[in-house]
């Protein structure tokens, strides 16, 4: 579900604007949500020891892609998960960040960006003072570095190939 979900992805960063790409992401992220909760269903939250450290990423990203309302409905796995060590926290922060900038709220740990029209800036974030020292315990690197990574990344995937 993962490789498909990146494949797609990949293309459609290179035409977000195709409508035909827009339905088959659309198309795509349901069944893998309706599939994930099939498994959680079944297994709970399928961690690392459960399924493999790049599956269990795997299931993590197939989350984000799955909407606001799939994410606050697994946020509570995940963070129970990664109490017991089965996902990364730095992965459950980014959700955690997702969930609250879908909900209107300031984000906690940087993650999210606005890089609409060219921009690739945070969006707003609270206690921005303390973003740091919650970023380090969260097991996230420096904002400043993680910035000029994203941004670097993002402007080279929307250069036309």
């Amino acid at each position: 579900m993962n490789k498909a979900d990146q494949d797609l992805r990949q293309r459609w960063l290179k035409d977000q604007k195709d409508p035909a790409l827009n339905a088959e992401m659309k198309q795509l992220d349901a069944q893998h949500v309706k599939r994930l909760r099939q498994i959680v269903k079944r297994y709970g939250w399928p961690g690392k020891s459960l399924v493999g450290q790049k599956a269990a990423t795997g299931a993590w990203t197939i989350v984000q892609h799955g909407g606001n309302a799939f994410l606050h409905e697994m946020l509570p796995m995940m963070e129970e998960a990664a109490k017991k060590g089965e996902l990364s926290y730095g992965l459950v922060a980014t959700s955690i960040d997702r969930v609250r900038t879908g909900d209107g709220k300031k984000q906690l740990y940087g993650t999210q960006f606005d890089t609409s029209d060219g921009k690739c800036e945070p969006l707003p974030i609270e206690d921005p003072e303390h973003l740091d020292q919650r970023r380090e315990i969260a097991g996230l690197g420096p904002m400043a570095a993680y910035t000029e990574q994203l941004c670097t990344l993002y402007k080279q995937q929307q250069k036309p190939h």
